[in-house]
């Protein structure tokens, strides 16, 4: 049974800050709309699919279940948890913020006929309420860290009853309670209830006001990820074929700000590891031709994927990894693999796809971002976090000089992943327990 309007119970002074939210709202539509212009430039898909921007645009079936997974990140962790309600008869509105985001869902699930696949709209009033009212899911399930004021607020208004999955409030950002931005963390009150990843989760989001009532403890849905066993095979025949007996790093999601620290890391591997060998798969497409220019006026060969034809690895030490799509084929061909936003403060990306392809991590010191799975896989022996860009390179340096304590490591990570699975079928049985 759903519970009379949470929106009501929040503080008055939220009330007053929403209201004059969504009353300068419309301004912000004009800025989005003229950001979004500029980045079109590089990223045309940015202006696609207008209409569902302003809550037009397809729906699918009245009463699916609305799914809402921001950018890659989400609908990864989203991933699973799609996979068991089709499993389970229904149908899905799969909504996204980022061209990446759309594009992930279209390839999980874009030849099944009962998900339909959307931008969501713009966060004023005016617009969500159209597009739930087009929509009418059954309920809305909302990916770690989303808090659109106007998405809960309207839905709440509506008596819909929305769920956040994989919730991932990290400890730094409940200083915001002691500002005025506190009063987005009460938006977390109007869920109906709250899926997180552990005890210490659950006592981040009781500080915001959210009742223990509303909080399940199911673990991390991205560690119920499957890799593509054809793109993890095509990767070990790549990496034999490339140069058999080596030790190869994989740098996954760098971000700009590490990419000199990054490089000279590389320098001093090529220099230590006479058969070492890296993938650099930067995290944002937009770098690809940059990074590939910062990598040759460094002085190291390489290649980009881009120009890798018929299965045919050139001799170079390094290879940029410039696609989309093809993580898993790098996972095949690595012994090892940083996490980047790690040495710039930015918390650090995802080391699930890593350690389940049962490749340990390295990091730096940055990891509040994931810091629950994190420990777990530290504990574990799979993950590694390092101050010093200098220390991480010794460790590697270390690390390839020992077969067998990288053989110990790989099948730990492997077996890391496996113990971990279920939050998906945990949240799918509370979700319909109380839906």
């Amino acid at each position: 049974m759903i519970s009379k309007k949470k929106y009501q119970r929040l503080p008055l002074s939220t009330l007053l800050i929403y209201a004059l939210y969504q009353t300068i709202f419309p301004f912000f539509i004009i800025y989005g709309l003229l950001i979004a212009l500029k980045r079109s430039l590089k990223e045309p898909s940015h202006l696609k699919r207008l209409s569902d921007r302003f809550g037009l645009g397809p729906i699918g079936k009245k009463g699916a279940i609305w799914i809402y997974a921001a950018s890659l990140g989400e609908m990864n962790a989203a991933r699973p948890l799609v996979q068991v309600f089709l499993d389970n008869g229904h149908y899905i509105l799969l909504t996204h913020l980022s061209p990446a985001g759309l594009e992930a869902g279209q390839k999980f699930f874009g030849d099944n006929p009962k998900v339909t696949h959307r931008y969501m709209p713009l966060d004023f009033f005016l617009l969500v309420r159209l597009f739930l009212l087009r929509a009418r899911p059954s309920c809305g399930i909302v990916l770690e860290i989303e808090t659109w004021p106007a998405m809960l607020v309207e839905a709440d208004k509506l008596k819909l009853p929305m769920y956040l999955a994989n919730g991932n409030l990290v400890a730094l950002a409940l200083k915001r309670l002691e500002s005025w931005k506190r009063h987005s963390l009460y938006m977390y009150r109007l869920f109906n209830h709250i899926f997180t990843r552990s005890e210490e989760y659950v006592d981040r989001y009781r500080g915001t006001g959210v009742q223990l009532q509303d909080l399940t403890v199911i673990g991390d849905l991205k560690l119920e990820n499957p890799r593509n066993p054809e793109l993890i095979a095509k990767g070990q025949a790549w990496r034999k074929a490339w140069a058999d007996e080596s030790f190869t790093l994989l740098i996954a999601s760098s971000v700009q700000a590490e990419e000199e620290i990054l490089i000279q890391s590389c320098i001093e591997l090529f220099k230590k590891v006479p058969n070492m060998r890296v993938i650099w798969v930067p995290r944002s497409p937009q770098r690809f031709e940059a990074l590939s220019k910062k990598i040759k006026n460094a002085g190291i060969v390489s290649t980009n994927r881009s120009k890798v034809f018929n299965d045919i690895l050139p001799i170079n030490r390094l290879l940029v990894g410039d696609s989309i799509g093809e993580m898993d084929l790098y996972l095949g061909m690595a012994d090892i693999v940083f996490v980047g936003a790690s040495f710039n403060n930015g918390g650090g990306h995802n080391i699930v796809e890593a350690l389940s392809a049962g490749c340990p991590v390295v990091m730096g010191p940055s990891t509040h971002g994931i810091d629950e799975v994190a420990k777990d896989a530290a504990s574990a022996g799979v993950f590694y976090s390092f101050a010093k860009p200098e220390e991480m390179t010794s460790f590697i340096i270390g690390i390839s000089k020992s077969s067998q304590k990288l053989d110990q490591m790989r099948t730990a990570s492997s077996t890391f992943c496996k113990m971990n699975v279920g939050a998906s079928q945990l949240c799918y049985k509370v979700i319909k327990s109380l839906n």
